[in-house]
């Protein structure tokens, strides 16, 4: 179920639930079905939701496609990038062409974006309230602007995905991640191990830890999820 931009119906909640319905054959768990259908409404080339928690980013929950989850390294492996904005200021925030030199904003995350294939970006906070909890990023392998239907479909869309995780993380057992969240790209489980790792090695605390460990994975231009394996193995210390 695909929504063009000209549709004159607005988005509601029974339009995106089939929406998401009719990805879930394809999909492998419900937060991927949950981007798919983003991508479906929206009508854009990728999606993926980014979940923070206090200070601590616990990463990218969800995403549509593997171009889309390699974008969501590069912006988690530098904490910064037009999604991590939104999340920051609790507005949108949009990068509507990526290669345009005379945009100073997140030059390590444009270059990362662009060499994957990604040509604009879009960040929309996940709101309850006042309370942000994190961020729908919109990815599109051209560039341009978002019409305002799709601008006003993806808030939408925000909103929904926002009580639909609080709702999931409300069923979950005291201390335990909901099971539909479970099942998110490899690299966030890795990160916070190798997060506690380094906190023991070099007795900071793991927000600091995390820092540390994004500063080394960009100054060597690799992933964070590779420094992280590293540490993991032994390869990389911090003592």
């Amino acid at each position: 179920m695909t929504r063009r931009s000209g549709d004159i119906e607005p988005l509601d909640s029974e339009t995106f639930a089939k929406a998401v319905a009719a990805r879930s054959d394809e999909a492998h768990d419900p937060i991927s079905s949950l981007c798919l259908a983003c991508t479906d409404v929206v009508g854009v080339r990728g999606a993926a939701l980014l979940v923070i928690s206090g200070k601590r980013v616990l990463g990218c929950v969800g995403v549509s496609d593997l171009v889309t989850e390699a974008v969501e390294q590069v912006e988690y492996t530098l904490g910064d990038g037009p999604c991590m904005a939104a999340y920051k200021t609790k507005f949108p925030v949009f990068d509507e062409d990526l290669s345009d030199d005379q945009d100073g904003r997140w030059p390590e995350f444009r270059r990362g974006a662009l060499a994957v294939g990604i040509r604009a970006a879009f960040g929309f906070p996940l709101l309850i309230d006042q309370v942000c909890i994190g961020a729908l990023n919109l990815y599109h392998d051209r560039p341009g602007a978002l019409s305002d239907r799709q601008v006003s479909d993806a808030q939408t869309v925000a909103d929904i995905a926002s009580r639909m995780l609080l709702a999931w993380q409300a069923d979950a057992p005291p201390g335990r991640v909901a099971w539909q969240l479970e099942q998110v790209p490899n690299h966030r489980m890795e990160v916070h191990q190798a997060a506690g790792r380094i906190s023991v090695q070099a007795a900071i605390p793991v927000d600091d830890a995390l820092v540390l460990l994004r500063a080394y994975a960009f100054s060597e231009d690799l992933t964070i999820s590779t420094v992280a394996r590293d540490v993991a193995s032994g390869l990389v210390r911090f003592d």
